[in-house]
């Protein structure tokens, strides 16, 4: 009976060692294709967030639109400035950089389309 409870251990002492990363959690998300959808509603909705703050800043001349996208930018080249020296931030740093992308591809989109009322 020993012998099995070496092999196994105990999970309820709450190593926290065994629990992923937030950077290797977003990393299984992009990898894994059957979670391929959660990745497509997480760029849609950022993108989304994305896209209104563009149209905001860009055709409404909102300041304050303007100062969360400035602060939203900052955000990002910190990010990217981290993942650039430390591997711990690469898969954050890409899926913020995908959602950048779509926001700017549904912007376009809108003003295309006219959605925006540019």
């Amino acid at each position: 009976m020993d012998e099995e409870d070496e092999k196994e251990p105990d999970r309820r002492d709450g190593d926290d060692d065994e629990f992923p990363t937030l950077d290797e959690l977003i990393g299984t998300f992009l990898g894994e294709t059957s979670l391929l959808p959660i990745v497509i509603v997480v760029l849609g909705s950022g993108g989304a967030f994305g896209a209104g703050l563009l149209i905001l800043t860009a055709a409404d001349r909102n300041p304050f639109a303007a100062a969360a996208l400035v602060l939203i930018a900052g955000m990002t080249v910190d990010i990217s400035l981290r993942a650039r020296k430390e591997p711990n931030f690469r898969n954050i740093a890409l899926l913020i950089g995908m959602v950048w992308l779509s926001s700017v591809a549904l912007a376009g989109v809108a003003i295309w389309t006219g959605i925006a009322g540019v």
